[in-house]
């Protein structure tokens, strides 16, 4: 195991290498030992492997630095989990651009854990706070492994309300485990290791460069089942993670925000363009992933996004599309086709319908009646 992780680790350090090339290499020479120690012809003959490549191993001294890696884990009680193990997160397995490594201190098992990410923006708002509160707390009366990024904001709230809950929370970082950043947030980083943890594909010594941040994006949604936006503005780490959850078959949430609100408008857009389902209420995405309640767990905080009660009658768009899913449940395409509404029509509507608890939304962007 010790051998696999240190050829892994020098693997993933030549740069110029991703993942998807050092897996094609490794299934084509039979293991991450046997892509040093073959031949350059050898190595040439490798699916999308050229001579610039085998230039980039047969050059490398990442050997001792792997070295040095392992060293430095087994001093500070780092587990090293690779692409092969069965301990390697099962649904980032399948990533195609999933790390050859990652890094974890703390204790989580993420294959038995049910893990759901809750991310947002840095600048959070007194309501965005509130509201993940609720969903994590929450969350963690249901036995869930919050995941987030440790980030300001929506990231720390959602550690710390978990925390304060006695639950599970991991943090993934974008640099290596010899250093925390942001530095303030330690204490609840060390706090998070007896039940929970960090977990980063960075070896030591990495810098919370920006470029590493989207790259440990694309793992906050992979080790988790869904992702949750609470406050996002139009772009940024929040709607990055967003997409990456989209490209790996994750469920995405988002919560709605006022129209008028720059942090919102990131929720706002990802559910206008049906890249995230709509929640008012955790208990919604609990019933959605189908993830009961902890045996004797205390009831879910109850959630008031203190919306008025709308009265209003409905409008002929909001009758044809009320008259057609009374006959059932329906594709947002079929609603579309039937009522004749472009989406550019239907989309806004349907949100407005959902906020008076006309229509539900359903896994698969299907609508029924409530």
């Amino acid at each position: 195991m010790e051998e696999r992780n240190l050829h892994l680790i020098a693997l993933s350090l030549i740069k110029g290498l991703g993942p998807v090339t050092v897996k094609n290499l490794i299934a084509y020479c039979g293991s991450p030992q046997d892509v040093f120690t073959a031949s350059p012809l050898r190595l040439q003959k490798a699916p999308g492997v050229g001579e610039k490549t085998v230039a980039l191993i047969k050059g490398s001294d990442h050997l001792a630095r792997a070295e040095q890696e392992v060293a430095y884990c087994e001093k500070h009680g780092i587990r090293i989990l690779n692409y092969l193990d069965a301990d390697y997160p099962q649904l980032l397995k399948h990533s195609h651009d999933a790390p050859l490594t990652l890094f974890v201190k703390g204790n989580v098992d993420f294959n038995q854990q049910t893990s759901i990410a809750i991310v947002g923006t840095r600048r959070a708002t007194d309501y965005g706070k509130e509201i993940t509160d609720t969903f994590a707390t929450a969350f963690a009366r249901a036995g869930i492994n919050v995941v987030s990024g440790l980030a300001y904001g929506i990231d720390i709230q959602a550690h710390r309300a978990v925390l304060k809950e006695g639950g599970i929370t991991t943090g993934v970082v974008g640099h290596g485990l010899d250093t925390l950043y942001p530095f303030s947030h330690k204490k609840k980083a060390d706090e998070m290791l007896e039940k929970g943890g960090l977990l980063t594909e960075f070896i030591s010594g990495t810098k919370p460069d920006a470029s590493n941040f989207p790259a440990r994006n694309r793992i906050i949604s992979g080790i988790s089942r869904a992702v949750v936006v609470i406050e996002a503005a139009e772009s940024g780490g929040a709607l990055i993670t967003a997409n990456f959850a989209n490209d790996q078959n994750r469920e995405v949430y988002a919560i709605p925000g006022r129209l008028n609100d720059p942090y919102s408008a990131g929720c706002n857009k990802l559910i206008q363009r049906n890249l995230a389902r709509m929640v008012t209420s955790p208990d919604e995405i609990l019933d959605d992933l189908e993830i009961a309640w902890r045996t004797n767990a205390a009831q879910p905080p109850q959630l008031s996004l203190d919306f008025a009660p709308l009265t209003m009658p409905l409008t002929p768009n909001e009758s044809k599309v009320i008259d057609f899913l009374t006959k059932g449940e329906a594709l947002v395409d079929q609603i579309s086709v039937q009522t004749g509404l472009h989406m550019s029509v239907l989309n806004p509507l349907l949100i407005g319908l959902e906020f008076r608890d006309l229509i539900k939304q359903m896994p698969g962007k299907r609508y029924k009646r409530c």
